[in-house]
């Protein structure tokens, strides 16, 4: 998957990486768990390490805590893709932008540019969406400083 920044997105965070699909198991008993980026669900809370943000880093996982944990970042919003070839880059930005900024209102209760929260998509590259799995769009909150609590609703 790539992480696609949108046009708001603070200059540091202005990236470009790929994000293999690793699979790990969940760690029992822990507070936080390693989990491929392609088993994200919506309203999971995670940290995404700033070498990753900053596009020095791929990264494969992501560390899910618990959203009374500190992290800085929420899924708002998934959406399946179809279609039998890659629809490619710009096709997936023009669909981020509109599809990520209304599950991000829908989730959060406020639009993205009126919040004080950053909105970015991982979506597939044409080597994963050979992989059934990795064709949807995963729309993120961003959320510096970090939170310890979910967005959910926040603002409703």
């Amino acid at each position: 998957m790539t992480a696609v920044s949108f046009p708001r997105l603070r200059a540091r965070l202005a990236f470009s990486c790929v994000l293999a699909t690793l699979t790990l198991g969940a760690l029992s008993g822990c507070s936080s768990q390693p989990i491929a980026t392609s088993a994200l669900e919506v309203g999971d809370c995670f940290n995404m390490p700033d070498e990753v943000l900053t596009g020095t880093q791929p990264a494969g996982q992501v560390e899910r805590v618990d959203c009374s944990r500190a992290h800085n970042s929420q899924v708002v919003g998934i959406k399946k893709l179809t279609g039998a070839t890659f629809p490619g880059q710009k096709q997936l930005y023009d669909l981020a932008l509109k599809q990520c900024a209304r599950d991000f209102k829908n989730f959060v209760g406020i639009s993205y540019r009126d919040s004080k929260w950053d909105l970015y998509p991982l979506s597939p590259t044409e080597t994963s969406w050979k992989d059934k799995a990795e064709r949807k769009l995963t729309c993120v909150a961003l959320t510096i400083p970090e939170q310890n609590t979910s967005l959910e609703d926040l603002e409703k």
